[in-house]
């Protein structure tokens, strides 16, 4: 009995084997012993941050261009406050792994959204003084502004703005109205 129960564990053991799956999980984050209190221009928290464009046409979408600025901007600006007095800058960049238009640096509407617009996008631009760049989502090495921070405060300002989208052709592939809902994570770097 003893050879049967034997040898039965061993089938187990060997089927068992034949059964395993190997795999990595990469868990990726950081510890900091200093952030700021970041809230937008009108006191809100902003780690969930609603902005609210204006309605435009899709003749004034078509007849803009990331070059140009686009067209129905929206101003807005992330403030820090409550900084440790021992940070002197802050850097931010901007990402979005379901939206981000990595041809061009925008962000696609969702298009999951009933009645969402097509071929029509929003671009981030720098609003600051003398810098009122291009922000481009999505590109890691695409620092959009560094601040100063003074007292433990400082200020991003930016706009948004509708833009054709990198995939636009006003005769094959033209806007289509609808709504656009989009969205994009900042992150704070400091120093």
């Amino acid at each position: 009995m003893k050879f049967k129960v034997s040898a039965l564990l061993l089938a187990m053991g060997v089927f068992s084997a034949h059964a395993t799956d190997l795999g990595l999980i990469t868990l990726d984050g950081a510890v900091t012993g200093t952030t700021c209190k970041i809230t937008t221009n009108n006191g809100i928290d902003a780690s969930n941050v609603t902005i609210s464009m204006p309605v435009v046409t899709k003749a004034a979408v078509e007849g803009s261009t990331l070059v140009a600025g686009g067209v129905g901007s929206k101003e807005f600006e992330l403030m820090l406050n409550e900084c440790e007095e021992s940070l002197t800058k802050a850097t931010i960049s901007f990402s979005s792994q379901q939206f981000a238009e990595l041809s061009n640096g925008t962000l696609k509407p969702d298009s999951t959204v009933s009645g969402a617009a097509q071929n029509v996008s929003v671009a981030l631009f720098n609003n600051a003084s003398g810098n009122v760049t291009q922000v481009k989502i999505g590109d890691p090495t695409d620092v959009s502004q560094v601040v100063t921070l003074d007292a433990g405060r400082g200020v991003f300002a930016y706009r948004a703005a509708y833009v054709p989208s990198a995939d636009w052709n006003v005769a094959s592939n033209p806007v289509v109205p609808g709504k656009v809902n989009t969205n994009v994570t900042f992150t704070m770097a400091y120093e």
